[in-house]
């Protein structure tokens, strides 16, 4: 067989082996992107059920709502919100550190309205919408209580919206599992069972008896011999020697 046509056939064979990569391969970055936050986003959901609002002449009417989902108690102070139903754009919260950093600049201050104000510590809301992003996930808050707000000098009932978002890196988020996650939104937006039992103090080097004053009998109990777990509905205690040696 001559050299020329070896080639030739070899030339031919790498070009449909390029063209095979690149059919087969192009579509898993974008696929596997969607993957991985539908799946987040779906576990969150199921662990921060959201509250479904009625719809009013095709626009969302948040003071109507259809089927409540948990109410969560707000556990940091800063967090913006303005009226429910405002035509202004929300301006968005940022939780940085475990801190509320509400979001600047010119956008921003043309959306503050008389209304706005800051929602309250120990408030509680419901969760309306649940988004996770490339960088980060953003829930969107509705007070569970009207409050009686003026709107074009008439005294109205009206919730209060909040935009609240978590920023994560992204290389970091698509690997995070829902229990990590959970660890940066409790500290914000918790349900009140877990409010309760996480605004009392557990300190590193308590005693087993000191830990069951506050948080009750465990419901279980893990024996590694020096090592003993007590598993309560929201955590985890980890005893070495009969102290505390770490909270999950």
């Amino acid at each position: 067989m001559p050299v020329h046509f070896v080639h030739r056939h070899r030339n031919r064979f790498f070009k449909r082996l390029m063209v095979l990569a690149v059919v087969v391969f192009l579509p898993v970055g974008p696929a596997l992107a969607a993957n991985w936050k539908q799946s987040l986003e779906e576990s969150l959901k199921a662990e921060y059920r959201p509250t479904k609002i009625g719809i009013r002449a095709f626009q969302f009417d948040y003071n109507r709502i259809t089927e409540p989902g948990a109410v969560f108690v707000v556990r940091v102070s800063g967090i913006y919100a303005d009226v429910a139903d405002t035509k202004q754009a929300i301006v968005k919260t940022k939780i940085v550190n475990g801190e509320a950093v509400q979001q600047k600049g010119v956008l921003a201050s043309l959306t503050f309205t008389k209304q706005s104000r800051q929602l309250n510590v120990s408030e509680h809301v419901y969760i309306t919408q649940v988004s996770v992003k490339d960088d980060g996930i953003q829930f969107e808050l509705l007070t569970q209580e009207p409050f009686s707000v003026v709107v074009d000098g008439n005294t109205v009932q009206s919730r209060y919206r909040s935009q609240v978002f978590f920023p994560f890196g992204r290389d970091e988020l698509p690997n995070l599992k829902l229990a990590d996650v959970k660890k940066v939104i409790d500290p914000v937006l918790a349900t009140s069972d877990v409010a309760a039992v996480q605004t009392k103090t557990i300190h590193l080097g308590m005693s087993t008896d000191e830990v069951k004053k506050i948080l009750g009998d465990p419901e279980k109990i893990v024996d590694l011999g020096e090592k003993k777990i007590y598993v309560y509905k929201d955590m985890k205690i980890v005893f070495k020697d009969s102290q505390v040696a770490d909270v999950q």
